[in-house]
């Protein structure tokens, strides 16, 4: 009896125990399983993957989940391509796409979801699946593959369409859709698939307006290079061997692997080059100046001419580098203290023909009302000031007085200059002066200073010195009133020292050469894709010394017309953009070091060319200089 009663206690004790064990999870709430990492699983389709003598339009794919189709109009590719986008949606755990053009006869049809297909829960993907069928009692199954590579940098192209055309005219690619397309992915390869085994050319297209051939000037293409392809099937034998505990010969499996050929198309994707231009806009920031925007200005600087007034050399032009935006200095004080200057200007504009005509426009340079009542403002304070300082008989310091950029140290290969704030009506040289700092002595040194010619910055000047060497510190000392500016304000006096560097804290880099052949050019490169030095290959070694410690790349361009810099192609005329290789290693170069490689320039695909380090400027290719 008390055994009986003994166990009785035992299962009320235990339930006791299950009872706040519950009660202790309920507080924490539930946990949940395994989280769901695995992709739905395809089950079967309607028209089944692979059906022959097709005739539907409307395709449900089957998984095992219920799922999501995220932005199908731009992962979904169906080949041939549609001229009506198809519809493509997810219901419940099935997959429904409708085409909407006619199915062309004896075709295969293939739709490629790339990363679109996911489960609803977890959104884990189905990565490239492929859905084939075809309206004929054959099935197209050769596969077309390679990559396309930006023409100017080498980097890959993504997103761009990839086509195939049997009919071997040259204008086909202007007015008629590709036979089969592919979309490259981040890494610039594409897969066409479904080809019959005849003769292809292959393209590729930036398609603005999704009719899949190359209709607009704007449009970035690439065109096959050498031989048209036959793509074809080649089955191989491989041998797996399994090994058992004691590393002996456990099995020995035989399979088939199937190549695909072609599978390493290289395509050079581009822009033409379109002599785009047209005047954007005119701003004035200030009285003394104005600047000019436009869209690309190639063919020399615009003109322009007063039309309310007259004045003879009443301005000094500045410019960027690419030169589609002029900053023009206003130097005659009657025409600065205006508050409005109405322009003439002329220029060349590009006509919906892309042709440059003469182009005359009336502008206005006028001073916004929000600087105009800051300048009242400013001046309103600046008189009060004076009043004050009168009051007190103390002398009034102006504050707008010309200063200079200053400088510290000056590199092996530079030329120290002097940049003023506003452009020079008067300069004395005789006022400025250099002298050799070496211990506690100043040595003077003779000086020349000399105005920089190039339009990009009228306001500095060149300072040169037969006595300046490596390793050494100077002082300039530049007295008070040595320079004038058009407003009527001098400089006050200013001392400069600085140094110019040591051989010591540069390095070299040298490069061997071969299977360099014809016109080209070496660059030297930072990790941005910078250009840093650039030189014509006249030998098979290149040293480019005076380097800083840091981190460089170099490229060949093949310089077809030896104008010095890349040139893009032009496909109606014929004409490939040019040549471009990478070295796949970079240079670490490190003050009083000389690094040295050899590079045979055609050893290395090209798609394996551009070295990991440097930044691309675009996943595209730029829009033509």
């Amino acid at each position: 009896m008390d055994r009986k009663k003994d166990i009785i206690h035992l299962w009320v004790l235990a339930l006791l125990l299950m009872l706040m064990g519950a009660c202790a999870n309920m507080a924490q709430g539930p946990t949940g399983g395994k989280s769901d990492v695995e992709p739905p699983t395809y089950l079967g389709s309607k028209p089944k993957n692979g059906a022959l003598n097709v005739n539907s339009k409307r395709v449900e794919i089957l998984f095992d989940e219920y799922l999501q189709l995220s932005d199908p109009s731009k992962n979904l590719t169906v080949s041939p391509p549609q001229k009506v986008n198809p519809s493509a949606k997810a219901i419940g755990k099935k997959i429904v796409v409708e085409l909407r053009d006619s199915l062309q006869p004896n075709t295969t049809y293939t739709m490629d979801f790339g990363s679109s297909i996911g489960d609803y829960t977890e959104n884990n993907l189905v990565y490239n699946f492929l859905y084939t069928f075809s309206t004929g009692d054959q099935l197209d199954s050769m596969v077309i593959s390679g990559v396309v590579l930006n023409a100017e940098d080498l980097s890959p192209v993504e997103g761009a369409y990839v086509g195939i055309y049997s009919d071997e005219e040259d204008s086909t690619f202007l007015k008629r859709p590709f036979e089969r397309v592919a979309r490259t992915l981040s890494n610039g390869w594409f897969h066409i698939m479904g080809a019959a085994q005849k003769k292809y050319r292959i393209f590729a297209l930036e398609d603005m307006n999704n009719n899949f051939f190359f209709d607009q000037p704007s449009e970035g293409i690439a065109v096959q290079e050498g031989d048209i392809e036959i793509p074809s099937l080649q089955i191989e034998q491989k041998v797996d061997t399994v090994f058992g505990d004691s590393m002996k010969i456990d099995t020995i499996i035989r399979r088939e692997v199937r190549k695909y050929a072609p599978d390493s198309i290289v395509l050079r994707f581009f822009h033409e080059k379109i002599n785009f231009q047209q005047f954007k806009k005119i701003e004035r920031s200030a009285r003394n100046q104005f600047n000019l925007f436009f869209e690309k200005m190639e063919d020399g600087l615009p003109k322009i001419a007063l039309v309310d007034t007259a004045a003879e050399n009443w301005f000094m032009v500045e410019t960027n580098k690419m030169a589609d935006t002029v900053h023009y200095w206003i130097t005659d004080s009657n025409l600065y203290r205006k508050d409005t200057i109405v322009l003439s200007l002329s220029y060349l504009k590009t006509d919906s023909a892309g042709v440059l005509f003469p182009c005359v426009d009336t502008v206005k340079a006028a001073l916004s009302s929000s600087f105009l009542k800051n300048e009242l403002k400013t001046a309103q304070q600046e008189e009060a000031k004076l009043r004050r300082a009168l009051k007190r008989n103390r002398k009034v310091r102006r504050t707008n007085l010309l200063n200079v950029a200053r400088f510290s140290t000056v590199g092996i290969t530079e030329t120290p200059s002097l940049v003023w704030d506003n452009p020079l009506s008067s300069f004395d040289e005789s006022k400025i002066h250099l002298y050799w700092e070496r211990d506690t002595t100043h040595t003077p040194l003779p000086l020349s200073v000399v105005k920089d010619t190039a339009r990009d910055n009228c306001r500095r000047y060149f300072l040169s010195s037969p006595n300046f060497h490596p390793d050494s510190s100077y002082r300039l000392v530049v007295d008070s009133a040595c320079a004038y500016d058009f407003y009527g304000n001098h400089n006050d006096s200013l001392a400069i020292s600085f140094k110019m560097l040591g051989e010591e804290l540069y390095g070299k880099v040298t490069v061997s050469l071969t299977n360099v052949q014809g016109n080209a050019f070496i660059e030297l490169l930072n990790a941005k894709d910078g250009v840093v030095r650039s030189c014509p290959i006249k030998e098979n070694v290149i040293t480019f010394e005076h380097l800083s410690s840091g981190t460089y790349f170099v490229r060949i361009i093949m310089d077809e017309n030896q104008n010095g810099v890349w040139d893009t192609g032009n496909y109606r005329e014929g004409i490939l953009p040019e040549k471009v290789y990478y070295f796949n290693k970079n240079f670490k170069v490190r003050a009083n070091w000389e690094v040295s490689e050899s590079w045979d320039v055609t050893a290395t695909p090209l798609y394996m060319q551009r070295p990991s380090g440097i930044s691309s400027k675009s996943k595209k290719d730029k829009k033509s200089r």
